[in-house]
């Protein structure tokens, strides 16, 4: 995989020393500075009742988005398709690519936490089912503008459409998706940060999922196949490490906070140097980041990068920092080193 491309990823968790609409603030200043640089997309979470995510619609963040940015593209990663009525869902998705003139990008799943699932009155063979009944149905209506009912009914003729064909994301951390991806043409992510696979297991499917994708489609450009890392640049190591260290507290607890209410047991938090080592995080100076994004790529073999530059209680002014220099230094860095 020769080309490469930087993503910003976001779940919104909550900040305990900002307000719901100044977090809300600070994420859209992050997805303006993204905008003015390197990066190709912004990804936006979808949780509910979690302290791990305040984008329960990433749909309506996505809009605001849209007419705060001029070139990212956007990409709700994902909207979790069983709690959505289907035919309202075609139409929001319409809608939000003609706000952002044709930069949306779908991401599709059908949920990964069943306490969030148990909150809408479904089990996760429920969610299953209804995922596997409505995506064909959504899909299908994207691509030719007539919605038909997964449950009978007469097709419905859309009036309002997207701008073209929309691209899809179906991240996974499940190995046995990677095939089916491949084949269905679609994006992934499939490394989420700490809950990431080694370096070799991934490298182990972006060359199956490389190999798929050529054997049934030819002669269409290859997906991304990516992963997602927090990242923190700083002017020095130890103060990336000091900012980053002290912003993971929280945000471990706002990613464990939902199934630990629900009785979860969950393991304690990891140490974060132990994470870089592991080439997990991205923490550091400009140089040693880069050093960490060159290994993921090469040793990994992937074409796609998102980073994660806001959680936690990471501030404003540290987070626009570290996306600045990944932008100005590590980015050109690594594309550098590649070529």
């Amino acid at each position: 995989m020769v080309d490469l491309d930087f993503g910003v990823f976001d779940w919104l968790d909550v900040h305990r020393d900002r307000s719901i609409a100044d977090t809300y603030d600070d994420r859209i200043a992050i997805a303006r500075r993204a905008d003015e640089g390197n990066f190709v997309r912004f990804h936006v979470a979808e949780h509910h009742g979690a302290t791990l995510g305040l984008a329960a619609s990433p749909g309506l963040f996505t809009a605001a988005l849209a007419r705060e940015t001029q070139r990212l593209r956007l990409v709700p990663t994902t909207f979790i398709v069983p709690l959505y009525d289907p035919l309202r869902l075609v139409q929001e998705i319409a809608m939000i690519d003609q706000l952002s003139h044709g930069r949306l990008e779908l991401g599709i799943g059908k949920g990964s936490s069943p306490h969030e699932a148990a909150m809408y009155g479904y089990s996760p063979a429920e969610m299953q089912s209804r995922y596997e009944t409505f995506l064909p149905a959504i899909l299908h209506a994207l691509k030719t503008g007539v919605f038909q009912p997964p449950h009978g009914g007469a097709p419905v003729e859309l009036t309002l459409r997207p701008s073209g064909e929309i691209p899809v994301w179906y991240p996974t951390s499940n190995p046995e998706s990677i095939q089916r991806t491949a084949e269905n043409g679609q994006n992934t992510i499939f490394g989420f940060a700490f809950k990431s696979p080694s370096l070799p297991v991934i490298r182990e499917h972006s060359d199956l999922f490389a190999d798929v994708h050529s054997a049934t489609l030819p002669d269409s450009p290859l997906p991304r196949f990516g992963v997602l890392r927090h990242v923190v640049v700083a002017d020095t190591d130890e103060r990336a490490f000091e900012i980053a260290e002290r912003a993971f507290v929280d945000h471990y607890d706002n990613f464990t906070w939902l199934w630990r209410k629900m009785g979860s047991e969950q393991p304690a938090r990891p140490d974060l140097r132990r994470l870089v080592d592991e080439h997990l995080f991205f923490v550091g100076s400009p140089e040693s980041v880069t050093a960490q994004v060159a290994h993921v790529v090469e040793v990994g073999g992937v074409n796609y990068l998102a980073g994660a530059f806001s959680w936690g209680t990471l501030s404003r002014e540290d987070a626009l920092r570290s996306i600045d220099l990944f932008d100005t230094e590590v980015i050109p860095a690594v594309r550098e080193r590649r070529s």
